[in-house]
């Protein structure tokens, strides 16, 4: 059984592209159609992406990513370990992000999850995203996705 409680150093913080491989090892466990090498840094490298960190012992564990658009942000990657889930780290890292994205004027943000991700979408109602809107064939495999928006 998964501990779960926090270790007293945990910490978030801004994620670089020095955190890529660790970054590139979690989203290769965590996810079916993973980002590539290159799209991170694509990513990390725009004006308008803020992404953070959340690290157990000195370790990389989990991260967001959002992008920034005028007064709401877009999450276009978020992940914990699946090894470190389910212990409160996902929901440290995004009250993390929300005080990053405030100092931005941030009012609102949105995201977009599969249909067939049940765990991933009770985890963001109860969080206080809404389902907004539907994208069909959204992903690769053809699986649609839930539009979801919290306001910050």
């Amino acid at each position: 059984m998964k501990p779960t409680t926090r270790h007293i150093d945990t910490f978030c913080r801004l994620l670089t592209t020095i955190d890529l491989a660790r970054v590139l090892d979690i989203e290769s466990v965590a996810y079916q159609e993973p980002w590539s090498e290159n799209f991170f840094l694509d990513t990390l490298d725009n004006k308008n992406t803020l992404a953070s960190a959340v690290l157990v012992g000195g370790e990389v564990v989990g991260y967001i990513i959002t992008n920034l658009c005028v007064d709401y942000a877009d999450i276009l990657n978020i992940c914990i370990h699946p090894e470190h889930q389910r212990g409160g780290l996902g929901s440290l890292l995004w009250r993390h992000q929300i005080e990053k994205l405030k100092m931005h004027r941030i009012s609102s943000v949105v995201l977009e999850v599969r249909d067939s991700n049940s765990a991933a979408l009770s985890y963001y109602e109860k969080n206080g995203f809404k389902a907004i809107d539907r994208r069909n064939k959204y992903y690769k495999n053809g699986e649609s996705a839930i539009i979801m928006r919290q306001f910050i």
